[in-house]
Formats: structure tokens, C-alpha cells, sequence
């Protein structure tokens, strides 16, 4: 009988894992021969195969959840896999570049990528369908015992009944509130008070115990832990204590201390990660590309106004970091002096300035601020880190201060160049659209997401709309 908690399982579809990377690697070399009409023996000695399985393993093995089967959903099994090709294919290539290959088995070399990749993902859907099959026959499956009896707890039992594949089965609720009376639930039986937790232990085959209590619960529940574990059986405890609108819960550990992070931003991913990176590769481009501009708006501002070419401004970065800020400087050298006498003609409601027809506004400047071009240092921001291509636009610390509580939240992600805001009016889009804008954009956040927000940014530039 299969079992996934078990290590010889594990090692048998790592070994598996390894075996459909060395056939793909075979099959790509024999493509290659084929499509060339050169004939070769059915097994090649290429010297790639090694370092690729040597690679395979590392990242595979390394990546625990390649191989934990239950209790996950076929999505997030598939993308532990995907995540894990994705990393040795990365890692292949950078060895092969630096070995010179790259030019000479290109084709070879991505067919192999691509079909480990597929392999490794049908093995994983095949080992899913015989688990599902299994299991649906009453094999291969762990038995739970619930203790408690509110929402939570049969919220908690819809989901294994829902979720046949992951291979659980409820014994039954235990009642933690002391009811006169025994009852069922979906044919799910209560079989006792708490106070029997020892005898059911006894008398029953528990695979383990999950508490789905609530917080008032908490202090009474400490004395059954010690029990299960005195027993030597399993326990969980459901830690939904705190019900959130937005934030995503996460589990995890701390300096081996149990904790639970709730995250109202999407946490650290290889998405996030994959943003990062790509936004410092494509501001340097980017620098690279917007030299000869860049060096034509400093020389037109130095020769119609007095000052520096590049405006610097303390701004709030991520979670409220403060950092400096550069744009092409396109107001006068006094402006935020002259702020305090022009608060009066401000145009926008919330905690920001924006007036039309500024004063402060120099001739050049007004130029610079129609076509963005003073947007361009802040490349060097994005460079350092402190900023991405897309993202909230970072505020004054004065303004953070006069945000509304809600409002506070655009700071929980790295500021950006450009935004919904910036694709849907600028500064024509009232300061509390401007905040929900934001919002609306950290809450759906997605590479794809940020890639249709560039796009759309081009044609909204080169209009001018809104820009002041």
C-alpha cells in the first residue's frame, strides 16, 4: 500500500523524479540526431548528463514539498514541481553558458528542459489519480478525531468530506461544551466530552487529534494536549482565532516557535521575487536607453533656471521606510516654501497637494512634467531597490500623516513608477479614488498584472492626461 509519510516512498519517486530527467535528456539528445539525420547509439555519453542529474537532485531534494502528497491541492503540488524545474533549468543553463555549450545544443538543451519539466509534473498528476482511486475505496487514509462541536469544527469537517483524495476519515467530534446530549452531524457521530479523550485514545485507532476551538477555549484545551501527547498521538490545532477581510493567513515556524503571520500584501514568492529582479534588469536597460534624454533635460534646466538639475525628496518607501527620492527638478528652487502660502488653492481633497497652474512651476518644467521626463532618475531609484516599475506612488511623510487608518495600507507594498492611478487620469482622479486605486492594486497583485499596467502607462504618457 502506498503511503506518502513514508521515506521509502518519497525516495522512490525522487529516484523516479532523476530517472524521467535522464530519459528527457535522452530523448532531446535522440530528437537532435533525428532532425540532423545523424545516427547515433540509443544511450549517449553526453558529460551534461551528470551535472544535470547532480543539479536535478540538489534542488529537487532540497524542495520537500515536491514530495508531500497529502493534504495539498493539485495546484499547489504541480507548482512546487514547476517551481523546482524552474530553479535546475535556471541553474543548468548558467553552467552550461559558462561551459560554451549553449551555442552549439541550444535546441537540445531547451527540449530537455521542457520535457523534464512535463515528466515530472505527469508523474506527480499519475501518483495523484492512484491515491485518489485508493482512497476512494477506503485505502491508504489517516483517521481524525475532532475535538470540538462549533462552526469551526464541521466547517472544518465539510472540507475533509469535500476533499475525499486527501485521504482522511473522521472518526467523530468530541463535545468540548459539555452538551446533555450526543449528536450527529452528516453522519459524523459525537462520541463523547472531553473528559473521555483518554478512553476514546484507547479504545479507537487515532491517527491524530485536531482542536478546532474557539479563543475562549484556548486555557481549557491545555490539559488534552498533554494527553495526546503522553499517548504519542498526533495533535493540530486550528489557529483561525481572528477572522480577517484581507489578510492571507500563513503558518509557519520561528526560532522552532509555532506562529501565525497574517500578510494583507501578497507574501514572499518566487512571483515577488521574479518582480524584483526584473525591475533592476529593466532600469538599467532602461538608464542605458534614456542617457541622451536625461543628459538633454539636465542641460535645458540648468540654462532656464537657477539650481540643480535633479530634485531630491525624502519620500516613504515600503512599510513607511524613508528614502530619497529623484526626479528632474521642475519648479523653482523655493518651492516648498511657497507650498505653505499656496495650501490655500489646493485642488484635491485627502492628504496631498495638487494645484493647476502652479506658480512654482518652471517654463522647461512644465515640459518635463507633460511628457514624464522627470519621472526618468527615479530609474535609479529602482535600480537601488527602493523603488519598482509599478507600484503605489511613494508619498511625503507629511501627507502619511494625515492618512486615514485605511489609507495607511498603500505603504504595506513597494512603491512604484507608475500605477492604476497613473493609467486611469492622474492627477484628474480625486485623492480617496487615488487611495482605493492603490488598494484595489496591491489586493490583485500579479506579474501579468503589473505587465498590462506598463503597456497601458505608454499610451497614457504620451497623451499627457491628467499630468500637471
Amino acid at each position: 500500500m502506498l503511503r506518502e509519510n513514508l521515506r521509502i516512498f518519497k525516495g522512490l519517486v525522487f529516484i523516479a523524479d532523476l530517472c524521467l530527467v535522464a530519459i528527457s535528456f535522452q530523448g532531446a539528445f535522440m530528437f537532435q540526431n533525428f532532425r540532423l539525420g545523424i545516427h547515433a547509439n540509443i544511450f549517449t555519453h553526453d558529460d551534461l548528463l551528470l551535472p544535470a542529474l547532480a543539479i536535478w537532485a540538489l534542488i529537487f531534494w532540497s524542495q520537500q514539498k515536491c514530495y508531500i502528497f497529502r493534504l495539498r491541492k493539485v495546484g499547489e503540488i504541480i507548482w512546487s514541481c514547476l517551481r523546482a524545474s524552474l530553479i535546475s533549468s535556471a541553474l543548468f543553463m548558467t553552467f552550461v553558458f559558462f561551459l560554451g555549450y549553449l551555442g552549439g545544443g541550444r535546441q537540445q538543451i531547451l527540449l530537455f528542459i521542457l520535457g523534464s519539466a512535463c515528466l515530472t509534473i505527469i508523474l506527480r498528476l499519475a501518483i495523484l489519480l492512484l491515491l485518489s482511486f485508493y482512497r476512494a475505496r477506503g485505502f491508504n487514509y489517516q483517521t481524525v478525531l475532532i475535538v470540538g462541536t462549533s462552526e469551526m469544527a464541521l466547517n472544518f469537517a465539510d472540507k475533509i468530506m469535500n476533499y475525499v483524495h486527501y485521504g482522511l476519515k473522521i472518526l467523530g467530534f468530541v463535545d468540548l461544551e459539555k452538551r446533555p446530549y450526543l449528536w450527529r452531524y452528516k453522519d459524523i457521530p459525537c462520541i463523547g466530552e472531553i473528559s473521555e479523550l483518554p478512553c476514546i485514545l484507547k479504545t479507537m485507532q487515532v491517527d491524530f487529534v485536531v482542536f478546532a476551538v474557539g479563543k475562549k477555549f484556548l486555557d481549557t484545551i491545555e490539559q488534552s494536549l498533554q494527553i495526546c501527547e503522553e499517548m504519542g498521538v498526533r495533535v493540530s490545532v486550528l489557529m483561525d482565532f481572528f477572522p480577517t477581510k484581507l489578510a492571507r493567513k500563513r503558518a509557519h515556524s520561528f526560532f522552532d516557535s509555532p506562529m501565525v503571520s497574517y500578510d494583507p500584501v501578497p507574501a514572499l514568492s518566487f512571483s515577488i521575487i521574479m518582480k524584483s529582479f526584473l525591475d533592476r534588469v529593466l532600469a538599467a536597460i532602461g538608464l542605458v536607453l534614456a542617457l541622451p534624454v536625461m543628459l538633454a533635460a539636465a542641460i535645458a534646466i540648468k540654462m532656464t533656471s537657477p539650481g540643480p538639475a535633479v530634485f531630491r525628496q525624502p519620500r516613504c518607501g515600503l512599510n513607511g521606510r524613508r528614502f530619497t527620492l529623484y526626479k528632474f527638478r521642475t519648479m523653482v528652487t523655493d518651492a516648498e516654501e511657497m507650498k505653505k502660502d499656496l495650501m490655500k488653492f489646493n485642488e484635491i481633497d485627502g492628504a496631498a497637494f495638487k494645484m493647476k497652474d502652479d506658480p512654482r512651476i518652471t517654463r522647461i518644467g512644465r515640459i518635463l512634467r507633460k511628457t514624464s521626463i522627470d519621472e526618468l532618475p527615479q530609474l535609479f531609484n529602482i535600480l537601488k531597490g527602493d523603488m519598482s516599475f509599478v507600484g503605489p506612488r511613494p508619498p511625503l511623510a507629511d501627507e502619511v500623516v494625515n492618512y486615514d487608518r485605511w489609507q495607511r495600507r498603500k505603504l504595506s507594498m513597494k512603491p512604484g513608477l507608475t500605477c492604476l492611478w497613473q493609467v486611469s487620469g492622474r492627477s484628474d482622479v480625486s485623492f480617496d479614488k487615488w487611495m482605493r486605486l492603490d488598494l484595489e492594486y496591491i489586493d490583485h497583485w500579479s506579474l501579468w498584472r503589473d505587465a498590462k499596467i506598463l503597456a497601458r502607462t505608454v499610451p497614457a504618457v504620451l497623451k499627457g492626461t491628467g499630468a500637471r
